[in-house]
Protein backbone atom coordinates (compact mmCIF):
# COMPACT_ATOMS: atom_id res chain seq x y z
CA UNK A 1 0.00 0.00 0.00
CA UNK A 2 2.85 2.38 0.88
CA UNK A 3 4.53 1.69 -2.43
CA UNK A 4 1.39 2.76 -4.26
CA UNK A 5 0.75 5.87 -2.18
CA UNK A 6 4.26 7.32 -1.87
CA UNK A 7 4.64 8.51 -5.46
CA UNK A 8 1.39 10.53 -5.46
CA UNK A 9 2.23 12.00 -2.06
CA UNK A 10 5.70 12.88 -3.25
CA UNK A 11 4.31 14.42 -6.39
CA UNK A 12 1.87 16.49 -4.33
CA UNK A 13 4.65 17.74 -2.09
CA UNK A 14 6.73 18.67 -5.10
CA UNK A 15 3.79 20.51 -6.68
CA UNK A 16 3.13 22.35 -3.42
CA UNK A 17 6.77 23.37 -3.10
CA UNK A 18 6.82 24.57 -6.70
CA UNK A 19 3.66 26.62 -6.10
CA UNK A 20 5.21 28.26 -3.01
CA UNK A 21 8.41 29.03 -4.88
CA UNK A 22 6.43 30.45 -7.80
CA UNK A 23 4.46 32.70 -5.46
CA UNK A 24 7.59 33.96 -3.70
CA UNK A 25 9.32 34.78 -6.99
CA UNK A 26 6.15 36.35 -8.39
CA UNK A 27 5.71 38.63 -5.37
CA UNK A 28 9.42 39.53 -5.29
CA UNK A 29 9.42 40.39 -9.00
CA UNK A 30 6.25 42.47 -8.69
CA UNK A 31 7.60 44.42 -5.72
CA UNK A 32 10.92 44.99 -7.47
CA UNK A 33 9.12 46.32 -10.54
CA UNK A 34 7.50 48.95 -8.35
CA UNK A 35 10.82 50.80 -8.62
CA UNK A 36 9.90 51.74 -12.20
CA UNK A 37 7.66 54.48 -10.83
CA UNK A 38 10.55 56.16 -9.02
CA UNK A 39 13.61 55.96 -11.28
CA UNK A 40 12.85 59.08 -13.32
CA UNK A 41 11.88 62.19 -11.29
CA UNK A 42 9.40 62.95 -14.07
CA UNK A 43 8.37 59.63 -15.64
CA UNK A 44 8.35 59.53 -19.46
CA UNK A 45 4.58 59.08 -19.60
CA UNK A 46 2.87 61.24 -22.22
CA UNK A 47 -0.24 62.57 -20.44
CA UNK A 48 1.02 62.39 -16.88
CA UNK A 49 1.93 66.09 -16.64
CA UNK A 50 -1.62 67.02 -17.66
CA UNK A 51 -3.09 64.86 -14.91
CA UNK A 52 -0.64 66.25 -12.35
CA UNK A 53 -1.60 69.76 -13.46
CA UNK A 54 -5.29 68.96 -12.97
CA UNK A 55 -4.72 67.69 -9.43
CA UNK A 56 -2.48 70.60 -8.48
CA UNK A 57 -5.03 73.09 -9.82
CA UNK A 58 -7.84 71.29 -7.96
CA UNK A 59 -5.86 71.54 -4.73
CA UNK A 60 -5.30 75.27 -5.20
CA UNK A 61 -8.94 75.90 -6.05
CA UNK A 62 -10.19 74.04 -2.99
CA UNK A 63 -7.85 75.83 -0.56
CA UNK A 64 -8.54 79.18 -2.24
CA UNK A 65 -5.00 80.00 -3.39
CA UNK A 66 -5.45 79.61 -7.15
CA UNK A 67 -5.08 82.73 -9.31
CA UNK A 68 -7.10 80.95 -12.00
CA UNK A 69 -10.49 80.65 -10.28
CA UNK A 70 -12.00 83.14 -12.74
CA UNK A 71 -11.32 80.97 -15.81
CA UNK A 72 -12.01 77.43 -14.51
CA UNK A 73 -14.48 75.60 -12.27
CA UNK A 74 -14.56 72.30 -10.37
CA UNK A 75 -16.50 69.51 -12.10
CA UNK A 76 -17.26 67.05 -9.29
CA UNK A 77 -19.52 64.82 -11.41
CA UNK A 78 -16.71 63.26 -13.41
CA UNK A 79 -15.88 59.61 -14.13
CA UNK A 80 -12.30 60.45 -13.12
CA UNK A 81 -13.34 61.38 -9.58
CA UNK A 82 -11.72 58.46 -7.73
CA UNK A 83 -8.18 58.63 -9.21
CA UNK A 84 -8.14 62.42 -8.93
CA UNK A 85 -9.69 62.33 -5.46
CA UNK A 86 -7.05 59.93 -4.14
CA UNK A 87 -4.18 62.08 -5.43
CA UNK A 88 -5.92 65.27 -4.26
CA UNK A 89 -6.21 63.86 -0.73
CA UNK A 90 -2.56 62.83 -0.66
CA UNK A 91 -1.50 66.23 -2.04
CA UNK A 92 -2.10 67.70 1.44
CA UNK A 93 0.77 65.61 2.86
CA UNK A 94 3.08 65.16 -0.14
CA UNK A 95 3.85 66.71 -3.54
CA UNK A 96 1.34 65.94 -6.28
CA UNK A 97 3.86 64.02 -8.38
CA UNK A 98 4.81 61.80 -5.44
CA UNK A 99 1.12 61.16 -4.75
CA UNK A 100 0.50 60.13 -8.35
CA UNK A 101 3.50 57.82 -8.40
CA UNK A 102 2.43 56.19 -5.15
CA UNK A 103 -1.12 55.61 -6.40
CA UNK A 104 0.10 54.18 -9.73
CA UNK A 105 2.51 51.85 -7.95
CA UNK A 106 -0.26 50.47 -5.74
CA UNK A 107 -2.50 50.21 -8.81
CA UNK A 108 0.19 48.03 -10.39
CA UNK A 109 0.51 45.83 -7.31
CA UNK A 110 -3.28 45.59 -7.14
CA UNK A 111 -3.60 44.67 -10.81
CA UNK A 112 -1.25 41.70 -10.36
CA UNK A 113 -3.06 40.61 -7.19
CA UNK A 114 -6.46 41.07 -8.84
CA UNK A 115 -5.28 39.10 -11.87
CA UNK A 116 -4.24 36.19 -9.65
CA UNK A 117 -7.56 36.37 -7.80
CA UNK A 118 -9.44 36.43 -11.11
CA UNK A 119 -7.49 33.40 -12.31
CA UNK A 120 -8.38 31.60 -9.07
CA UNK A 121 -12.07 32.45 -9.49
CA UNK A 122 -12.11 30.88 -12.95
CA UNK A 123 -9.89 27.96 -11.81
CA UNK A 124 -7.42 28.77 -14.55
CA UNK A 125 -3.83 27.52 -14.68
CA UNK A 126 -1.78 29.02 -11.83
CA UNK A 127 1.44 28.51 -13.77
CA UNK A 128 0.34 31.39 -16.01
CA UNK A 129 0.39 33.97 -13.21
CA UNK A 130 3.56 35.41 -14.75
CA UNK A 131 1.42 36.78 -17.58
CA UNK A 132 -0.16 39.24 -15.12
CA UNK A 133 3.18 40.90 -14.32
CA UNK A 134 4.48 42.80 -17.40
CA UNK A 135 1.32 43.94 -19.24
CA UNK A 136 0.62 46.89 -16.94
CA UNK A 137 3.60 48.75 -18.43
CA UNK A 138 2.45 48.70 -22.04
CA UNK A 139 0.57 51.29 -24.09
CA UNK A 140 -1.65 52.85 -21.41
CA UNK A 141 1.18 53.27 -18.91
CA UNK A 142 3.67 54.65 -21.42
CA UNK A 143 1.12 57.17 -22.67
CA UNK A 144 0.45 58.27 -19.09
CA UNK A 145 -3.25 57.42 -18.92
CA UNK A 146 -3.23 57.89 -15.15
CA UNK A 147 -6.96 57.59 -14.49
CA UNK A 148 -7.28 54.58 -16.79
CA UNK A 149 -4.50 52.49 -15.26
CA UNK A 150 -5.74 53.28 -11.74
CA UNK A 151 -9.11 51.85 -12.79
CA UNK A 152 -7.64 48.63 -14.26
CA UNK A 153 -7.40 46.61 -11.01
CA UNK A 154 -10.90 47.77 -10.09
CA UNK A 155 -12.13 46.44 -13.42
CA UNK A 156 -10.53 43.06 -12.77
CA UNK A 157 -12.01 42.90 -9.28
CA UNK A 158 -15.43 43.78 -10.68
CA UNK A 159 -15.23 40.76 -12.99
CA UNK A 160 -14.65 38.56 -9.94
CA UNK A 161 -17.72 39.95 -8.17
CA UNK A 162 -19.75 39.75 -11.38
CA UNK A 163 -19.01 36.08 -11.98
CA UNK A 164 -19.74 35.13 -8.39
CA UNK A 165 -23.01 37.02 -8.61
CA UNK A 166 -23.90 35.33 -11.90
CA UNK A 167 -23.39 31.87 -10.39
CA UNK A 168 -25.54 32.61 -7.32
CA UNK A 169 -27.54 35.83 -7.67
CA UNK A 170 -28.91 37.26 -4.42
CA UNK A 171 -30.26 40.63 -3.34
CA UNK A 172 -27.09 41.22 -1.37
CA UNK A 173 -25.00 40.28 -4.39
CA UNK A 174 -27.01 42.64 -6.59
CA UNK A 175 -26.36 45.48 -4.16
CA UNK A 176 -22.66 44.59 -4.20
CA UNK A 177 -22.55 44.66 -7.99
CA UNK A 178 -24.29 48.02 -8.10
CA UNK A 179 -21.96 49.48 -5.46
CA UNK A 180 -18.85 48.13 -7.18
CA UNK A 181 -20.14 49.44 -10.50
CA UNK A 182 -20.67 52.94 -9.11
CA UNK A 183 -17.12 52.94 -7.73
CA UNK A 184 -15.81 51.76 -11.10
CA UNK A 185 -17.81 54.43 -12.96
CA UNK A 186 -16.12 57.13 -10.91
CA UNK A 187 -12.71 55.59 -11.67
CA UNK A 188 -12.95 55.50 -15.48
CA UNK A 189 -15.90 55.31 -17.84
CA UNK A 190 -14.28 53.04 -20.42
CA UNK A 191 -13.22 50.42 -17.86
CA UNK A 192 -16.71 50.68 -16.38
CA UNK A 193 -18.38 49.97 -19.74
CA UNK A 194 -16.05 47.06 -20.52
CA UNK A 195 -16.41 45.40 -17.11
CA UNK A 196 -20.19 45.87 -16.95
CA UNK A 197 -20.67 44.45 -20.46
CA UNK A 198 -18.66 41.35 -19.57
CA UNK A 199 -20.31 41.05 -16.15
CA UNK A 200 -23.82 41.18 -17.60
CA UNK A 201 -22.84 38.60 -20.22
CA UNK A 202 -21.85 36.17 -17.43
CA UNK A 203 -25.49 35.81 -16.34
CA UNK A 204 -26.82 33.73 -19.30
CA UNK A 205 -23.89 31.36 -18.85
CA UNK A 206 -25.41 30.08 -15.60
CA UNK A 207 -29.14 30.23 -16.26
CA UNK A 208 -31.33 29.87 -19.33
CA UNK A 209 -34.57 31.11 -17.76
CA UNK A 210 -35.58 34.50 -19.09
CA UNK A 211 -37.14 35.59 -15.82
CA UNK A 212 -34.04 34.73 -13.81
CA UNK A 213 -31.83 36.51 -16.32
CA UNK A 214 -34.00 39.63 -16.14
CA UNK A 215 -33.94 39.66 -12.33
CA UNK A 216 -30.20 39.09 -12.21
CA UNK A 217 -29.59 41.88 -14.71
CA UNK A 218 -31.31 44.49 -12.52
CA UNK A 219 -28.10 45.97 -11.02
CA UNK A 220 -26.68 46.39 -14.53
CA UNK A 221 -29.87 48.17 -15.60
CA UNK A 222 -29.45 50.55 -12.69
CA UNK A 223 -25.82 51.11 -13.64
CA UNK A 224 -27.03 51.91 -17.14
CA UNK A 225 -29.26 54.58 -15.61
CA UNK A 226 -26.14 56.06 -14.03
CA UNK A 227 -24.77 56.60 -17.54
CA UNK A 228 -28.06 58.17 -18.61
CA UNK A 229 -27.90 60.47 -15.59
CA UNK A 230 -24.37 61.50 -16.44
CA UNK A 231 -25.28 62.26 -20.06
CA UNK A 232 -28.29 64.27 -18.85
CA UNK A 233 -26.00 66.23 -16.51
CA UNK A 234 -23.59 66.95 -19.36
CA UNK A 235 -26.34 68.15 -21.68
CA UNK A 236 -28.20 70.14 -19.03
CA UNK A 237 -25.06 72.04 -18.05
CA UNK A 238 -23.81 72.48 -21.63
CA UNK A 239 -20.55 70.71 -20.81
CA UNK A 240 -19.94 69.33 -24.29
CA UNK A 241 -16.61 70.26 -25.81
CA UNK A 242 -16.73 73.05 -28.37
CA UNK A 243 -15.69 72.28 -31.91
CA UNK A 244 -12.03 72.45 -32.79
CA UNK A 245 -9.51 71.35 -35.32
CA UNK A 246 -8.09 67.89 -35.50
CA UNK A 247 -9.80 64.59 -34.65
CA UNK A 248 -12.58 66.32 -32.71
CA UNK A 249 -14.23 67.21 -36.03
CA UNK A 250 -15.28 63.57 -36.42
CA UNK A 251 -17.37 61.65 -33.92
CA UNK A 252 -15.66 58.34 -34.70
CA UNK A 253 -12.35 57.48 -36.35
CA UNK A 254 -11.20 53.97 -37.26
CA UNK A 255 -7.62 53.39 -38.33
CA UNK A 256 -8.57 50.43 -40.53
CA UNK A 257 -9.14 52.79 -43.47
CA UNK A 258 -5.57 54.10 -43.62
CA UNK A 259 -2.88 52.72 -45.89
CA UNK A 260 -1.43 50.81 -42.92
CA UNK A 261 -4.70 50.08 -41.17
CA UNK A 262 -4.07 46.36 -41.31
CA UNK A 263 -1.18 46.89 -38.85
CA UNK A 264 -3.87 46.93 -36.19
CA UNK A 265 -3.92 43.13 -36.42
CA UNK A 266 -0.53 42.81 -34.70
CA UNK A 267 -0.13 46.26 -33.13
CA UNK A 268 -2.67 45.40 -30.44
CA UNK A 269 -0.42 42.55 -29.33
CA UNK A 270 2.58 44.92 -29.35
CA UNK A 271 0.63 47.39 -27.22
CA UNK A 272 0.65 44.96 -24.31
CA UNK A 273 4.33 45.88 -23.84
CA UNK A 274 5.20 48.87 -26.05
CA UNK A 275 3.80 51.70 -28.18
CA UNK A 276 5.51 51.52 -31.57
CA UNK A 277 7.26 49.10 -33.90
CA UNK A 278 10.71 50.40 -33.03
CA UNK A 279 10.27 47.95 -30.16
CA UNK A 280 9.60 45.06 -32.53
CA UNK A 281 11.44 42.70 -30.19
CA UNK A 282 8.77 43.35 -27.56
CA UNK A 283 6.24 42.07 -30.09
CA UNK A 284 8.22 38.82 -30.15
CA UNK A 285 8.15 38.85 -26.35
CA UNK A 286 4.39 39.32 -26.33
CA UNK A 287 4.00 36.43 -28.76
CA UNK A 288 6.10 34.30 -26.41
CA UNK A 289 3.76 35.21 -23.54
CA UNK A 290 0.79 34.16 -25.65
CA UNK A 291 2.53 30.93 -26.67
CA UNK A 292 3.53 29.99 -23.11
CA UNK A 293 0.31 28.10 -22.21
CA UNK A 294 0.63 25.97 -25.34
CA UNK A 295 4.32 25.31 -24.71
CA UNK A 296 3.38 24.13 -21.21
CA UNK A 297 0.73 21.82 -22.60
CA UNK A 298 -2.09 23.74 -20.90
CA UNK A 299 -5.62 22.74 -21.90
CA UNK A 300 -8.34 25.11 -23.05
CA UNK A 301 -11.22 25.52 -20.63
CA UNK A 302 -14.14 24.00 -22.53
CA UNK A 303 -16.20 23.43 -19.40
CA UNK A 304 -16.90 27.04 -18.43
CA UNK A 305 -18.28 29.31 -21.19
CA UNK A 306 -17.95 32.35 -18.92
CA UNK A 307 -14.17 32.02 -19.03
CA UNK A 308 -14.25 32.98 -22.70
CA UNK A 309 -16.31 36.13 -22.36
CA UNK A 310 -13.53 38.55 -21.28
CA UNK A 311 -11.42 37.43 -24.24
CA UNK A 312 -14.35 37.76 -26.64
CA UNK A 313 -14.88 41.29 -25.34
CA UNK A 314 -11.20 42.08 -25.91
CA UNK A 315 -11.43 40.73 -29.46
CA UNK A 316 -14.45 42.94 -30.08
CA UNK A 317 -12.50 45.99 -28.90
CA UNK A 318 -9.42 44.91 -30.85
CA UNK A 319 -11.19 44.64 -34.19
CA UNK A 320 -14.33 46.77 -33.86
CA UNK A 321 -13.70 49.68 -31.50
CA UNK A 322 -12.62 53.04 -32.97
CA UNK A 323 -9.24 54.64 -32.44
CA UNK A 324 -11.04 57.89 -31.63
CA UNK A 325 -14.58 58.28 -30.40
CA UNK A 326 -16.71 60.63 -28.33
CA UNK A 327 -13.78 62.92 -27.62
CA UNK A 328 -11.51 60.04 -26.51
CA UNK A 329 -8.33 59.50 -28.48
CA UNK A 330 -6.32 56.26 -28.60
CA UNK A 331 -9.42 54.40 -27.50
CA UNK A 332 -9.04 50.77 -28.52
CA UNK A 333 -5.26 50.80 -28.03
CA UNK A 334 -5.46 51.25 -24.28
CA UNK A 335 -7.47 48.03 -23.85
CA UNK A 336 -4.36 45.99 -24.65
CA UNK A 337 -3.70 46.11 -20.90
CA UNK A 338 -6.53 43.57 -20.48
CA UNK A 339 -5.35 41.17 -23.20
CA UNK A 340 -3.07 38.96 -21.10
CA UNK A 341 -5.42 38.72 -18.05
CA UNK A 342 -8.30 37.74 -20.35
CA UNK A 343 -6.08 35.23 -22.16
CA UNK A 344 -5.04 33.44 -18.96
CA UNK A 345 -8.68 32.61 -18.20
CA UNK A 346 -8.92 30.45 -21.33
CA UNK A 347 -6.69 27.74 -19.81
CA UNK A 348 -7.99 25.57 -17.00
CA UNK A 349 -5.86 24.33 -14.15
CA UNK A 350 -4.56 20.79 -14.76
CA UNK A 351 -5.92 18.05 -12.54
CA UNK A 352 -3.50 16.09 -10.40
CA UNK A 353 -4.01 12.95 -12.50
CA UNK A 354 -3.06 14.87 -15.62
CA UNK A 355 0.28 16.11 -14.28
CA UNK A 356 2.93 14.01 -15.96
CA UNK A 357 6.37 13.88 -14.33
CA UNK A 358 7.94 13.64 -17.78
CA UNK A 359 6.58 17.12 -18.61
CA UNK A 360 7.88 18.73 -15.42
CA UNK A 361 11.25 19.70 -16.89
CA UNK A 362 9.71 21.37 -19.95
CA UNK A 363 7.09 23.20 -17.89
CA UNK A 364 9.72 24.32 -15.40
CA UNK A 365 11.86 25.66 -18.24
CA UNK A 366 8.96 27.69 -19.64
CA UNK A 367 8.21 29.13 -16.20
CA UNK A 368 11.86 30.12 -15.77
CA UNK A 369 11.84 31.75 -19.20
CA UNK A 370 8.67 33.67 -18.30
CA UNK A 371 10.30 34.96 -15.15
CA UNK A 372 13.51 35.87 -17.00
CA UNK A 373 11.49 37.68 -19.65
CA UNK A 374 9.81 39.79 -16.96
CA UNK A 375 13.18 40.66 -15.47
CA UNK A 376 14.70 41.56 -18.83
CA UNK A 377 11.65 43.60 -19.82
CA UNK A 378 11.71 45.58 -16.60
CA UNK A 379 15.46 45.97 -16.90
CA UNK A 380 15.04 47.58 -20.32
CA UNK A 381 12.34 49.94 -19.05
CA UNK A 382 14.42 50.86 -15.99
CA UNK A 383 17.49 51.59 -18.11
CA UNK A 384 15.41 53.80 -20.42
CA UNK A 385 13.95 55.72 -17.50
CA UNK A 386 17.41 56.36 -16.08
CA UNK A 387 18.67 57.66 -19.43
CA UNK A 388 15.54 59.76 -19.81
CA UNK A 389 16.08 61.35 -16.39
CA UNK A 390 19.68 62.23 -17.24
CA UNK A 391 18.72 63.67 -20.62
CA UNK A 392 15.98 65.87 -19.15
CA UNK A 393 17.83 67.20 -16.12
CA UNK A 394 18.41 70.58 -17.92
CA UNK A 395 14.63 71.04 -18.11
CA UNK A 396 14.69 71.76 -14.37
CA UNK A 397 16.74 74.92 -14.98
CA UNK A 398 14.10 76.01 -17.49
CA UNK A 399 11.35 75.61 -14.89
CA UNK A 400 13.40 77.48 -12.30
CA UNK A 401 13.85 80.42 -14.68
CA UNK A 402 10.08 81.03 -14.93
CA UNK A 403 8.37 83.09 -12.25
CA UNK A 404 5.57 81.10 -10.56
CA UNK A 405 1.89 81.82 -11.07
CA UNK A 406 1.98 82.93 -14.72
CA UNK A 407 0.12 81.78 -17.80
CA UNK A 408 2.19 79.89 -20.36
CA UNK A 409 1.90 78.27 -23.76
CA UNK A 410 3.57 74.92 -24.39
CA UNK A 411 4.86 74.59 -27.96
CA UNK A 412 6.15 71.07 -28.54
CA UNK A 413 7.67 70.73 -32.01
CA UNK A 414 9.44 67.46 -31.12
CA UNK A 415 7.08 65.35 -28.97
CA UNK A 416 8.85 62.04 -29.54
CA UNK A 417 11.56 60.44 -27.40
CA UNK A 418 14.34 58.39 -28.92
CA UNK A 419 15.08 56.94 -25.49
CA UNK A 420 11.70 55.55 -24.48
CA UNK A 421 10.45 54.99 -28.06
CA UNK A 422 7.21 56.91 -27.74
CA UNK A 423 5.98 59.39 -30.33
CA UNK A 424 4.19 61.54 -27.73
CA UNK A 425 6.41 61.47 -24.65
CA UNK A 426 6.85 65.24 -24.51
CA UNK A 427 3.57 66.48 -25.91
CA UNK A 428 2.36 67.64 -22.46
CA UNK A 429 5.73 68.14 -20.76
CA UNK A 430 5.31 71.89 -20.39
CA UNK A 431 2.42 71.24 -17.98
CA UNK A 432 4.94 70.49 -15.22
CA UNK A 433 5.11 74.27 -14.83
CA UNK A 434 1.41 74.28 -13.93
CA UNK A 435 1.72 71.19 -11.74
CA UNK A 436 4.54 72.62 -9.62
CA UNK A 437 4.64 76.41 -10.01
CA UNK A 438 0.97 77.48 -9.70
CA UNK A 439 0.97 78.53 -13.34
CA UNK A 440 -1.54 77.72 -16.06
CA UNK A 441 -0.39 76.15 -19.31
CA UNK A 442 -2.15 75.64 -22.65
CA UNK A 443 -3.00 73.34 -24.31
CA UNK A 444 -4.82 72.26 -21.14
CA UNK A 445 -6.92 69.20 -20.27
CA UNK A 446 -9.44 71.60 -18.73
CA UNK A 447 -10.87 71.64 -22.26
CA UNK A 448 -12.00 67.99 -22.08
CA UNK A 449 -15.33 66.69 -20.85
CA UNK A 450 -14.34 64.23 -18.07
CA UNK A 451 -11.77 66.43 -16.31
CA UNK A 452 -12.26 67.48 -12.72
CA UNK A 453 -11.29 71.08 -13.53
CA UNK A 454 -12.96 72.58 -16.61
CA UNK A 455 -12.74 75.90 -18.44
CA UNK A 456 -15.59 78.30 -17.89
CA UNK A 457 -17.34 78.58 -21.29
CA UNK A 458 -16.41 82.23 -21.73
CA UNK A 459 -12.72 81.56 -21.02
CA UNK A 460 -11.96 78.68 -23.37
CA UNK A 461 -8.71 79.68 -25.10
CA UNK A 462 -8.08 79.69 -28.83
CA UNK A 463 -5.47 76.95 -28.38
CA UNK A 464 -7.43 73.73 -28.99
CA UNK A 465 -6.60 70.08 -29.74
CA UNK A 466 -4.92 69.76 -33.10
CA UNK A 467 -2.98 73.05 -32.98
CA UNK A 468 -0.41 72.50 -35.76
CA UNK A 469 3.07 72.07 -34.31
CA UNK A 470 5.15 70.96 -37.25
CA UNK A 471 7.10 74.02 -38.34
CA UNK A 472 7.89 76.78 -35.81
CA UNK A 473 8.44 79.08 -38.78
CA UNK A 474 4.67 79.26 -39.40
CA UNK A 475 3.53 79.90 -35.81
CA UNK A 476 0.58 82.31 -35.87
CA UNK A 477 0.69 84.66 -32.89
CA UNK A 478 -2.86 85.93 -33.37
CA UNK A 479 -4.49 82.51 -33.90
CA UNK A 480 -2.93 81.39 -30.61
CA UNK A 481 -3.91 84.63 -28.84
CA UNK A 482 -0.26 84.95 -27.91
CA UNK A 483 -0.56 88.16 -25.90
CA UNK A 484 -2.34 86.38 -22.99
CA UNK A 485 0.75 84.28 -22.25
CA UNK A 486 3.79 85.45 -20.33
CA UNK A 487 5.91 82.36 -20.96
CA UNK A 488 6.41 80.03 -23.92
CA UNK A 489 7.93 76.61 -23.24
CA UNK A 490 9.29 75.41 -26.58
CA UNK A 491 10.70 71.96 -27.30
CA UNK A 492 12.68 71.65 -30.51
CA UNK A 493 15.43 69.43 -31.80
CA UNK A 494 16.29 71.81 -34.65
CA UNK A 495 17.31 75.49 -34.40
CA UNK A 496 14.36 77.87 -34.12
CA UNK A 497 13.93 80.60 -36.74
CA UNK A 498 15.46 83.93 -35.69
CA UNK A 499 12.04 85.63 -35.91
CA UNK A 500 10.25 82.95 -33.90
CA UNK A 501 7.38 84.49 -31.89
CA UNK A 502 7.92 87.89 -33.53
CA UNK A 503 4.62 89.78 -33.70
CA UNK A 504 3.10 93.24 -33.97
CA UNK A 505 1.71 93.34 -30.41
CA UNK A 506 4.34 92.43 -27.82
CA UNK A 507 8.07 92.14 -27.29
CA UNK A 508 9.14 88.52 -26.76
CA UNK A 509 12.65 87.64 -25.56
CA UNK A 510 14.56 84.41 -25.03
CA UNK A 511 15.02 83.86 -21.29
CA UNK A 512 16.73 80.48 -21.14
CA UNK A 513 17.94 77.85 -23.55
CA UNK A 514 18.96 74.29 -22.68
CA UNK A 515 19.39 71.24 -24.93
CA UNK A 516 16.11 70.71 -26.85
CA UNK A 517 14.26 73.39 -24.86
CA UNK A 518 13.86 77.17 -24.96
CA UNK A 519 11.94 79.48 -22.63
CA UNK A 520 10.61 82.75 -24.05
CA UNK A 521 8.98 85.57 -22.14
CA UNK A 522 6.51 88.21 -23.28
CA UNK A 523 7.54 91.63 -22.11
CA UNK A 524 5.92 94.95 -22.94
CA UNK A 525 2.95 95.12 -25.30
CA UNK A 526 1.73 98.09 -27.30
Amino acid sequence: MNIMLNPPLGANRAASAAARLRLILLVATTLLCGALFWIAPRPPMGDLAQHAAQISLLHELVVGTSPWADIVWINAFTPYLLPYGLAFTLSFVMPVLVAIKLIMMFAYFSSVAAGVALRTTFEADERLDWLFVPGFFGFAWQYGFYTYIVAVPLGLLFLIFARRYATAPTARGALGIFTAGVVLFFAHGLVFLFACAVGAAFIPCFTRRAGAIARSALPYVLLGLLIVGYLWFVKRNALVMPGGSGPAEKALVWDWSGSYGWHRVYNFVLYTLATEMRDWYFLLGALFLLAAPWLMGAKLNRRDPSAWLPMLAILAVWFLAPAYGLGIDLLYQRFAIFLLPAYVLLFRAPEAAQRRPTQAARIGLIEVLLMLFCWVYFGVLAQREHRFAVENAPFETLLAAAEPGQRALSLIYAPESDIVHNLWTYHAYGLWYQAESKGFVDFNFAYFLPEVVRFRPEHIPLVRPGLPMVDPGVFDWHKADGHIYRYFFVRHTKPLPPDFLRNDECEVVLVKSVPDWSLYERRACH
